[in-house]
């Protein structure tokens, strides 16, 4: 014998899923942000600063500029 399902069923199933999704769609973005925050403060602490190494900044005195 067929197992016989009621459509009530699948359509409570069919509306789990879509909550699950919408729930996912709404925490996953989330949870990348915070994540990168996290990452980005464990690898760009105050030891190694982050940027070009190879760039030279100076600053010129108002005489040199004049």
């Amino acid at each position: 014998m067929r197992p016989t399902k009621s459509w009530v069923d699948f359509f409570l199933y069919l509306g789990r899923v879509f909550v699950l999704l919408i729930i996912l769609a709404v925490l996953l973005p989330k949870l990348v942000a915070v994540c990168n925050n996290l990452m980005s403060s464990l690898l760009h602490n105050e030891k190694n600063p982050h940027g070009n190494p190879l760039r030279v900044e100076i600053t010129l005195s108002r005489e040199i500029n004049s």
